[in-house]
């Protein structure tokens, strides 16, 4: 086989490979809470622009550092979205968040619930 050949075909490939991994690529977005449930988020980040995602079936969700599902997240809360692109989507794969609550209700929530 051509050695030219060879080395272009792999030069293509690492194209290939490094422009699927961007795509890929995670990015969080920080933000409050303007809606949550169904398999879907919505936050509005520092500017007041609206960001809306499906949330992946496999999606890491946190409320106040515990384990959560995705209707346990209210609207106000501050939350960081993580996305990444699959079959040419964008979806929420992680979401932590952080109720409105003030530190002391918050305190005064987790005594009475323990």
């Amino acid at each position: 086989m051509n050695p030219r050949i060879v080395s272009q075909a792999l030069a293509l490939f690492s194209v290939l490979f490094l422009a699927t991994a961007a795509a890929r690529a995670a990015e969080a977005i920080d933000g409050t809470v303007e809606s949550a449930g169904s398999g879907k988020i919505s936050i509005k980040d520092k500017d007041g622009k609206v960001h809306s995602f499906d949330v992946d079936d496999s999606a890491k969700i946190t409320l106040d550092g515990k384990s959560a599902k995705l209707d346990e997240v209210g609207v106000g809360s501050s939350a960081s979205v993580t996305t990444e692109t699959k079959s040419n989507k964008t979806v929420a794969t992680m979401i932590i968040a952080k109720s409105k609550l003030h530190p002391a209700e918050r305190r005064a929530a987790s005594l009475s619930a323990g």
